[in-house]
């Protein structure tokens, strides 16, 4: 059931904006996939003290699988992460080992 601040004017607007500025799912154009954004969803959650109105580049526009996913990963308490390699082979999940392992050595 959508509720506050989904209901409001203000946030469909911003949701247009946003999908007009992104038409692709963020999350699949990382895995190299086309797949259309039918859904824009706060970076940071309200509930976390994420702005209901954030500014564009604050939101994220997903497909409906993407954000199911996401949002399921949410409320389990986990961190979401995204599958699959970048164009270079690197993992996109900013915990991999992989990702942490560089991270120690570019200090």
């Amino acid at each position: 059931m959508a509720r506050w601040p989904y209901t409001t004017q203000r946030w469909r607007r911003l949701r247009r904006l946003k999908l007009r500025e992104r038409p692709l799912c963020e999350a699949c154009l990382a895995q190299g996939q086309i797949e259309p954004a039918t859904t824009v969803d706060h970076r940071v959650r309200i509930t976390d003290g994420g702005n209901p109105f954030p500014a564009v580049q604050d939101l994220s526009s997903l497909c409906a699988s993407c954000h199911n996913s996401k949002s399921r990963a949410e409320q389990m308490g986990q961190d979401y992460w995204v599958k699959g390699c970048d164009l270079f082979g690197r993992p996109l999940d900013p915990n991999h080992p992989w990702n942490r392992e560089a991270k120690k050595y570019s200090r």
